[in-house]
């Protein structure tokens, strides 16, 4: 795996994975401590913080000269989308139909154009044409939620609908995605993760790799699956081939996260003082 992040995007990842199932608050001073395992300073992470919280992900309150830290409604919204996606078990099941977003949004506005759309391939939608993107997941509230964050409720429909051809339904899959380069993908990771897991069993095992190596090694374990966030809408297994890379990813990865956690957490404990609540 790579160790090359963003101190911002390694933050998202220990969000979602150790603080968010721990009361989803913490102080400045308890993160930096959860986040040196990952060699990231101090200063790292409190710009890390700075530019989440501007982003609007991130509230701050003050109790004295000590600063906490709790997602914002839209920031634990876009939040649960991740962690369902990355920590599922099971394909959600699907009702046939589809659901479709569009939008008019003018060449001068290019910018908050190309930001919807990022976040629209972030969900899971596949482009249907330019400005019609489609899913098989009920995301309404979500979309509405996120098109009023970025002031374009004027700008933008939702619509639910049955796809009535001529094409069926897996023919607009291959439309809307490249189902080739996903699996690609899924396979680059499982080459790589593969041997580095059946490393990790070894020193678990041998009693090598210190609790905080386990919660390193746990968060840069998640950090590289959830990259398929960008990449895997995440559809029904109908619509998919019956071989495909992505199971065996996904049982790779829980796996391996199941090996580092019982030590991951109680490096956690000691740094925040609480277990976590049950997924």
């Amino acid at each position: 795996m790579t160790r090359l992040a963003s101190a911002r995007s390694l933050l998202v990842t220990v969000w979602g994975d150790t603080v968010r199932p721990r009361g989803g608050e913490i102080g400045t001073v308890t993160l930096i401590r959860l986040m040196a395992p990952l060699g990231l300073s101090p200063r790292a992470v409190r710009a890390a913080l700075s530019r989440m919280t501007r982003r609007g992900w991130l509230s701050r309150r003050r109790t004295g000269r000590r600063a906490f830290y709790a997602l914002t409604p839209a920031g634990a919204l876009r939040l649960e989308q991740g962690v369902r996606r990355v920590y599922r078990t099971a394909a959600e099941r699907w009702d046939g139909r589809w659901r479709l977003f569009t939008y008019v949004i003018p060449e001068e506005r290019r910018a908050a154009r190309d930001r919807l759309r990022r976040e629209l391939q972030w969900l899971g939608l596949g482009p249907l044409s330019r400005s019609t993107w489609v899913t098989t997941r009920d995301l309404a509230d979500v979309l509405r939620e996120m098109s009023a964050a970025r002031g374009l409720d004027g700008a933008v429909a939702l619509f639910d609908a049955r796809n009535l051809g001529p094409a069926d339904d897996r023919a607009l899959v291959a439309r809307c995605w490249d189902l080739s380069a996903i699996a690609a993908r899924y396979r680059r990771f499982i080459t790589t993760m593969r041997p580095r897991a059946a490393a990790l069993h070894r020193r678990v095992r041998a009693g090598t790799i210190a609790d905080d190596g386990c919660f390193a090694e746990k968060i840069w374990l998640v950090h590289e699956y959830r990259k398929f966030l960008f990449v895997d809408p995440g559809l029904p297994d109908r619509l998919l081939p019956a071989r495909r890379p992505d199971r065996e990813a996904a049982a790779l990865f829980r796996r391996t996260y199941a090996l580092l956690a019982p030590r991951a957490d109680r490096f956690v404990e000691r740094v925040m003082g609480h277990k976590a609540v049950p997924r």
